[in-house]
């Protein structure tokens, strides 16, 4: 009978630590969007982190399936003070909660590690995240647009890889050689419709162009430089371009019924994987007809919603694992996204050898030299403006209108929507 006291006993002390150690934890709620192309990434990175880090848990809720829905769940969580603590936030919204002071400045977190340098944080990455003077988010995943290429397809018509078309009215005249609707083949496509304009954006600054003035009160979507930008759009419409979505595009270019593709790095990965051995494709740069050209960064930064001190310390771990070293590579590895630690880029046994062994992965590094921030727009209708583009473009993409009818009209209505 004593012993079987002394066994409930144990079992009761047992229980109790088991409790006190368990309410020792802390668990770090964590929201991303597009889980196609990261969640693979995202789940590593957590089961490393918690390894490391017993004493915290990483608990991902349901991936938002774009930038502009994960803000829409953010601002209205805001107004039941349910907020993630966490956001991979996309570059062009991370202004729509640093101006709601959701985003918590992480400049004494970095000092208190030794700074940015010390932590292998890229200078020029590291400033797509950085507003009013204070660093809001760092990079995880950062995009560049590329030219996929079928060099199967290619070759079969005669084209030399070694010299591909450098502009898009010779891309989109070899496209339509390619084209074998027999085949069920595709020769050109360009992924307009990418979240948040951004490959909109990515025609209009590669020709020089912005999307408002630079005091942000007056539409610029118009200028000589938009009117080029939606011409090349209406030039794809006008080869018979058809109008597929991502969840479309992508599985096509893959599995070998697009010839020539514009997309974000961010589908490298994935596409490299999809294709294997089935046929060979190239990346290469987007055309930048103007001298004064410029990219937009693309892709997702780390932001620390929680407002409690010691979850803050918990929090700060993880966005550093997640952006470091480590985190870094298990991104790169898994992704074409760029990632922005240097530590992780110059060390051969990360990702050093393993850049120098992908050479569809240097197209998206060359390009990092003239890239620029991922325009966010102003005022509480930033998403509505969004919208609003989209709309514009799909009509041109579509036929329906022309750049000289859109560029005008589209203009007006993001005007009407500045603060």
């Amino acid at each position: 009978m004593q012993t079987f006291a002394r066994s409930i006993a144990l079992a009761g002390l047992l229980g109790l630590t088991a409790g006190f150690a368990h309410a020792a934890d802390t668990t770090i709620n964590v929201l991303y969007a597009n889980d196609r192309t990261t969640a693979e990434a995202h789940e590593e990175i957590k089961t490393r982190f918690e390894a490391e880090n017993p004493g915290i848990k990483i608990s991902f809720l349901a991936p938002a399936d774009s930038y502009e829905t994960a803000t829409q769940n953010l601002l209205r969580g805001a107004l039941i003070g349910d907020l993630p603590d966490v956001v991979f936030q996309g570059q062009n919204l991370i202004r729509s909660l640093v101006d709601r002071n959701l985003a918590v400045p992480l400049n004494s977190f970095i000092e208190a590690d030794g700074g940015a340098e010390k932590l292998g944080y890229d200078a020029g990455m590291l400033r797509i995240g950085t507003l009013k003077d204070r660093y809001y988010a760092i990079p995880f995943a950062v995009s560049t647009p590329l030219v996929y290429v079928n060099l199967d397809l290619v070759k079969a018509a005669g084209v030399d890889p070694d010299h591909f078309p450098t502009n898009w009215a010779d891309m989109v005249a070899l496209g339509k050689k390619l084209n074998d609707p027999a085949k069920g083949v595709t020769g050109f496509y360009f992924q307009w419709d990418v979240t948040g304009n951004w490959m909109f954006q990515s025609l209009d600054f590669s020709y020089g162009g912005q999307m408002l003035s630079a005091d942000e009160k007056t539409a610029t979507l118009d200028s000589p430089a938009g009117m080029k930008t939606l011409e090349t759009l209406e030039s794809f419409a006008k080869a018979g371009m058809p109008n597929l979505p991502s969840a479309q595009a992508r599985p096509a270019f893959a599995a070998g019924k697009i010839a020539i593709f514009g997309d974000s790095s961010s589908n490298l990965g994935k596409a490299t994987t999809m294709i294997g051995k089935n046929f060979q494709f190239r990346t290469y740069p987007f055309p930048l007809p103007s001298a004064d050209a410029k990219l937009p960064a693309g892709g997702n930064a780390a932001v620390m919603l929680t407002k409690d001190a010691e979850k803050q310390k918990a929090v700060w771990k993880y966005i550093k694992f997640a952006t470091g070293p480590i985190g870094q590579t298990i991104m790169a590895r898994h992704t074409g996204y760029l990632p922005s630690n240097n530590i992780a880029i110059q060390t051969a046994d990360l990702l050093g050898d393993y850049y120098a062994s992908q050479p569809n992965c240097q197209t998206s590094i060359k390009q990092i030299p003239i890239l620029t921030g991922w325009y966010a727009f102003p005022g509480p209708n930033g998403l509505k403006i969004i919208d609003v583009i989209k709309n514009h473009l799909e009509a041109v993409v579509m036929g329906k209108k022309t750049a000289t009818e859109t560029a005008s009209a589209m203009n007006r209505d993001v005007q009407a929507l500045l603060p």
